[in-house]
């Protein structure tokens, strides 16, 4: 048979139905993958070497999505931190379920070390030393996709407390959103407490 005009497969297309498989399953099997595509599995190592390069293409897929110049580093270090956790979180937010996946597959690419550049400059530059930088990073990261998963996470999370048994915890949750700003408020207030906590850690 003649080879079709158009290919049936390349990189890109790969990267965007792993993306939205793993998405929509909270895993990626190479079968469901083909399946997706419309081809045999043999035929995605056409076009990558394994399973770890499809979760690359899936990385790049979804920086993709967000701009580059989402957050401008030449503003006050803990402002600029604020905007990069946020577009991070942003970005995180659209895939919650490729989270688990994303964020445990060692990180080779290289438009991944550029972003990674940029905060290490960024918190070079404020004063931190070398070997705080990586912890504050992973600190940071860590609050950013747990925070990408609250935001699809049922708006109350605490259900069924009685007020004899725990008087304390149900004042509290009385005065606590139970709609999509429970989560909002809950990011806001921990970046807010991430950076001042980082800011304590500046050597004087």
């Amino acid at each position: 048979m003649p080879r079709p005009r158009t290919p049936l497969l390349d990189r890109r297309r790969i990267g965007a139905a792993a993306l939205r498989i793993a998405d929509d399953q909270g895993v990626l099997a190479i079968p469901a993958l083909a399946r997706d595509l419309g081809v045999a599995p043999s035929a995605l190592y056409h076009h990558v070497s394994g399973r770890g390069e499809i979760i690359s293409l899936m990385r790049e897929e979804l920086a993709l999505e967000t701009s580059p110049d989402a957050w401008d580093s030449s503003q006050p270090w803990e402002q600029a931190l604020e905007e990069w956790a946020r577009s991070y979180r942003t970005a995180f937010a659209a895939h919650p379920g490729a989270v688990p996946l994303l964020a445990t597959a060692p990180l080779a690419e290289p438009f991944m070390h550029a972003m990674y550049e940029k905060v290490a400059e960024l918190l070079l530059t404020a004063g931190f030393t070398a070997s705080q930088v990586m912890p504050l990073i992973n600190a940071m990261e860590s609050f950013i996709l747990g925070s990408a998963l609250d935001l699809v996470a049922p708006p109350v999370m605490v259900s069924d407390v009685t007020r004899e048994t725990a008087p304390h915890l149900t004042a509290v949750l009385d005065d606590t959103p139970t709609d999509h700003r429970r989560a909002e408020l809950a990011f806001d207030v921990g970046l807010r407490a991430l950076i001042t906590g980082f800011r304590a850690l500046l050597p004087r």
